[in-house]
């Protein structure tokens, strides 16, 4: 049975400004679950049914479609809101009710189908033959032009309690026409949504990931290049920063230090005192001579001290400030007192804008005369140490 077949449609004036007001509203709304709410709202204001619940795929050709905007009392939000219901049992729900106008659908019930979740209001019909009764549903369904069931308008409860005038299922079928553009267009702005936040968590991860290999790198770069033992600089890292200050012209002051009688130490007391000794000594280097360029460990009891901007004139203080730091109490090494003494040769190197060989050959150069005068200077403190021992005997 089609309802109104064959007879005049007449539309009030007030209704049909309702209807544009309520579209206007439904197509500002930004995001399915605005557009949903405001489908809903408009239905409610532009026709008598009180009760409206709008159920829709989130995403095209979903499996399974959600009651996601209800209008009603608390009971029948209750038991429709953010519900499901399968494609295939929603499209049987359609088939199985009467056609009315071109495209509405009215169940008269109280039959259900499996996996459709329906409310029934419980109130006293009108006696009149027009009486809306409690166990009516009517649907409007919702198709876009490929074919695809977008969703489905219930609706329930007409104000006045009797079946609404023909009008007001061509307001509907208009309606639910600019539903589908209207709900195809939210999914749109969702889609792109998401995806814009799937292209920032991605930037933000490969940012995470590029900031986590560049740490890795980093500490990489720091391992192979400070003294595993000492932490101090290593021959690399010394190398590099000799390079940087003759590449850049700075005149640079370098002073090896070899500490004397090392081998004793560890044969005497053993690696672990001699260890410990090393790692004191680098701290102590550290510690005082915080304003020069770089302190390394070479290997063995070899140290380097690096001054930048150091005159000729005033390499000497240099020198005498890390003698100093040997000289100025024994070093504490797992409960012994051990006064350690060191050898030093110190070389300076200034600008030389004539030297011809390259940042690296002047660097070897440099370590080499460093480490001749260093040998001197033990050869030295060796011959005065065997004369005071002679001096001594009886």
């Amino acid at each position: 049975m089609t309802q109104g077949a064959g007879a005049e449609v007449r539309m009030p004036l007030t209704a049909l400004n309702a209807v544009q007001q309520a579209l206007r509203t439904v197509h500002a709304a930004t995001g399915l679950q605005a557009t949903l709410e405001a489908i809903a709202l408009g239905v409610t204001t532009s026709t008598p049914y009180q009760e409206i619940a709008v159920t829709v795929a989130k995403v095209p050709w979903a499996p399974e479609l959600h009651t996601i905007a209800v209008i009603g009392t608390p009971e029948v939000r209750e038991v429709l809101l953010d519900t499901t219901c399968p494609r295939k049992a929603l499209e049987e729900h359609l088939a199985g009710g009467e056609q009315w106008g071109t495209s509405l659908r009215l169940r008269r019930g109280p039959d259900t189908t499996e996996g459709i979740t329906s409310y029934w209001p419980d109130f006293e019909p009108l006696d009149v033959p027009d009486a809306w009764l409690p166990s009516y549903e009517l649907n409007a369904p919702l198709y876009a032009q490929d074919g695809e069931l977008v969703g489905m308008l219930s609706l329930d409860q007409p104000r006045g309690g009797r079946i609404p005038a023909p009008w007001v299922n061509e307001i509907l079928e208009v309606f639910a026409e600019q539903a589908v553009i209207a709900i195809l267009n939210a999914r749109r702005h969702d889609q792109a949504l998401q995806d814009m936040e799937m292209l920032e968590r991605e930037k933000a991860e490969l940012h995470a990931a590029f900031t986590e290999q560049c740490a890795r790198e980093t500490d990489l770069r720091s391992e192979t290049r400070r003294d595993p033992l000492t932490g101090l600089a290593n021959r690399v890292l010394l190398q590099e920063c000799l390079e940087d200050l003759l590449t850049a012209r700075t005149p640079v002051a370098v002073v090896f230090c070899d500490l004397d009688r090392f081998k004793e130490i560890n044969d005497t007391h053993g690696h672990a005192v001699g260890d410990e000794v090393l790692r004191l000594t680098g701290r102590r280097l550290t510690e005082s001579l915080a304003d020069v360029a770089c302190v390394a460990r070479i290997g063995g009891d070899e140290f380097v001290v690096v001054a930048a901007r150091v005159t000729q004139a005033e390499a000497p203080k240099l020198m005498q400030r890390i003698a100093e730091t040997f000289a100025a109490e024994p070093i504490a090494a797992m409960g012994l007192l051990l006064r350690v003494r060191s050898s030093l040769g110190l070389v300076c190197e200034p600008a030389r804008p004539d030297n011809l060989l390259s940042p690296a050959r002047r660097v070897e150069e440099l370590l080499d005369r460093a480490d001749r005068e260093m040998y001197a200077h033990k050869r030295s403190r060796a011959g005065v140490d065997h004369l005071l021992t002679l001096a001594d005997r009886p």
